[in-house]
């Protein structure tokens, strides 16, 4: 009988662990070898305007196959209008299915900056004011002195994604739906503040989840309906919506995991539990829709759009060590080998089994976005893209013949 009971508590051990670490026991199996032949660069809006730009950086975009990426899509935008899309490889590898413009990732963190644009529109319309406290539209929830402003930049000092008694263990890796955005909360809005609010900086997507619900109080509408009336709905961004589970999306890309020329699909997860911080799903041409709209002053003003990218400072004075402003970074950058600076307002984002990034120039009214279904380490997009960015502003006319 004792061997009997061993067994099955021996048993039980096993299978509460696989379930708490899932995601380390299922990485292991199911890779497959990815193809090392090059994938055709398809170009899907061409401006003619910008020829040589494009020709230029078409090469780049091929050599992004070195990343071992299924697929790749990429958009251009200039003075609201879209001068160059152009994807590369595939949106379902075992499938055969070619990734095209309308081909939808998952954007990561790039969803802060998204949620930027409607925390501008907020704000344009007097419905909040960055230095109100969360309580004022939050008074059942702690956290008394956080303000719009530290949720935005990163300054409150809530908690990042961290590890549970839950399946799996991982917050990051979660598997379970949340239907709204107060049950979201529920996971780290009754743990303690990792410093006082505005002394300090500390990534965290969590930000997010608060500010959201804040918006929704000030909009008096659910997060998805501020989203999709204000911001998707509003500038044509048709293939942008929120990331979940169960979603069943035709042209949604399959994400994956790839190592060294092996490939697999990414863990499955549901991301209800961060839309605002890292789970909405769009494409670059979307995201260059609302860069656009941004730089151009069709959605906020010039002042809203200075409001929401300008770095913020911390209670020493200091800009925080990011220079995060409220959902963007905001660095300056050496184009031409080191003649000329150039301002550029950017973030990027990682989601399960995909990688995303997109930048604004205000001073050329350039936007780019890039999107990848593979997760990579570091974050090596930045410096593939730059170059590509460089030969734009390279070929505006004001610039031509330099």
């Amino acid at each position: 009988m004792k061997k009997y009971i061993l067994c099955l508590v021996i048993a039980l051990v096993g299978l509460l662990s696989y379930f708490l670490f899932e995601p380390i026991f299922v990485y292991n199996f199911g890779w497959d070898r990815l193809s090392n032949k090059e994938n055709e660069v398809i170009t899907h809006h061409y401006d003619t305007a910008f020829s040589a730009a494009i020709d230029a950086s078409k090469t780049i975009v091929q050599e992004l196959n070195g990343l071992s990426t299924p697929s790749v899509s990429l958009a251009v935008g200039f003075e609201n209008n879209i001068v160059w899309s152009t994807t590369s490889g595939y949106a379902d590898v075992d499938n055969k299915v070619k990734a095209t413009s309308e081909t939808v990732y998952r954007i990561g963190s790039v969803s802060k900056a998204v949620t930027s644009a409607a925390l501008g529109k907020a704000l344009e319309n007097d419905l909040i004011d960055l230095d109100d406290k969360v309580i004022q539209y939050l008074p059942d929830y702690p956290f008394e002195q956080v303000t719009i402003r530290q949720l935005a930049s990163h300054t409150s000092g809530i908690r990042n994604y961290g590890v549970c008694f839950c399946f799996p263990v991982w917050e990051y890796y979660s598997n379970d739906h949340y239907s709204n955005v107060s049950e979201s909360l529920e996971l780290f809005i009754n743990d303690p503040l990792l410093f006082e609010p505005g002394t300090d900086f500390s990534y965290s997507s969590y930000n997010f989840n608060l500010l959201s619900a804040v918006l929704e109080k000030a909009y008096d509408l659910t997060f998805y309906e501020i989203m999709k009336n204000e911001i998707f709905e509003s500038l044509d961004m048709r293939h942008s919506s929120f990331d979940f589970k169960e979603i069943n999306l035709e042209k949604l890309a399959t994400f994956y995991q790839v190592e060294v020329r092996e490939y697999k699909e990414a863990y499955e997860v549901d991301n209800s539990n961060k839309w605002a911080g890292g789970g909405i799903i769009s494409t670059p041409s979307d995201l260059v829709r609302l860069g656009n709209a941004l730089l151009s002053g069709s959605i906020i003003s010039g002042d809203q759009f200075k409001e929401i990218t300008t770095p913020q400072k911390l209670t020493s004075g200091e800009i925080n060590e990011q220079n995060y402003a409220l959902g963007w970074r905001n660095d300056e950058f050496e184009f031409f080998n080191g003649e000329q600076k150039v301002r550029i307002i950017h973030h990027g984002g990682k989601a399960m089994g995909s990688t995303a990034l997109l930048l604004l120039m205000p001073d050329y009214q350039l936007t780019l976005a890039i999107a990848i279904n593979r997760s990579v380490e570091g974050f090596p997009l930045f410096k593939i893209v730059l170059p590509i960015l460089e030969n734009f502003v390279d070929d505006l006319p004001r610039h031509r013949g330099r």
